[in-house]
């Protein structure tokens, strides 16, 4: 994997020199306000030719609150968003535009669609299987974006739910909560911020290397970085083992009972 064509977030501004020095120069940055889940950063505190992340589902208010920041996005790269609108209002400017609906984009022909009419590229959800993500890129009309490493952002709530959980349990308000579900086994994280609350599966999945695809047809390789530092980020991208497949070599459960078929369970 080419560290020209890795695209990873930061967490702080004073990581960005660190990921230079390794040929890593494409950065993504959570506009405050518009995204939900990493570190967010005040427009004007991004650098130019960034890509910015607008992760939001949009209301009245925040429609708004974006409209109001169009006229400043000539400076940046390009946009990765979720809510359509975004595509609506930018669609004719001249800025890259890269659909990024996770539990959406699933399957080439969507893809396609989105390609067809005013996006960039579109980031592959990295919650289908090797053969599924290969069979998309091998078929998709643009270069389009490999998810490739992170922690998955199971859903988000408009709830606050960290600050309902620190007041029932009667602890200190922090922001962060770790919990487990003894029905899978699986342990979450969630990450407030005054707009709802994100959750993430809290285990790291890594795809770097484990697709067989045509670099020429990737644009980027997605890194969300949530809590590692950049030389770790690093170590695994030149091929230190960490993180599991995911979903490469399995579906997904969709209900509780086929999970429970699953298992055997009654």
């Amino acid at each position: 994997m080419e560290k020209s064509k890795v695209l990873i977030n930061v967490n702080n501004l004073s990581e960005i020199d660190e990921y230079k020095k390794v040929g890593i120069s494409n950065f993504l940055f959570p506009v405050k306000d518009l995204s939900m889940g990493y570190q967010e950063y005040e427009l004007d505190s991004i650098p130019d030719n960034s890509y910015l992340l607008i992760n939001r589902v949009f209301d009245t208010e925040t429609l708004e609150l974006f409209k109001s920041i169009i006229d400043k996005l000539d400076r940046f790269k390009g946009v990765v968003f979720e809510d359509l609108s975004v595509l609506y209002y930018l669609k004719d400017k001249d800025i890259e535009l890269i659909w990024n609906q996770a539990h959406f984009v699933t399957n080439y022909a969507s893809i396609n669609y989105y390609l067809n009419h005013g996006c960039t590229s579109a980031v592959i959800s990295n919650e289908i299987t090797k053969e599924e993500i290969e069979e998309i890129v091998k078929k998709s009309d643009k270069k389009v974006i490999l998810n490739v490493l992170g922690k998955n952002m199971v859903m988000y709530s408009r709830r606050t739910l960290v600050s309902n959980f620190n007041k029932y349990s009667n602890i200190d308000n922090v922001n962060g909560v770790n919990i487990e579900d003894k029905k899978t086994n699986t342990n979450f994280y969630l990450k407030e911020n005054k707009y709802g609350t994100a959750v993430f599966n809290n285990t790291y999945f890594n795809y770097i290397n484990k697709l067989d695809v045509d670099d020429n047809n990737i644009l980027y390789y997605l890194v969300y970085n949530l809590d590692l530092e950049p030389s770790k980020i690093i170590s695994i991208i030149d091929g230190e083992e960490f993180g599991n497949d995911g979903f490469l070599f399995k579906k997904t459960t969709y209900k509780m009972k086929e999970y429970d078929d699953r298992r055997g369970d009654k």
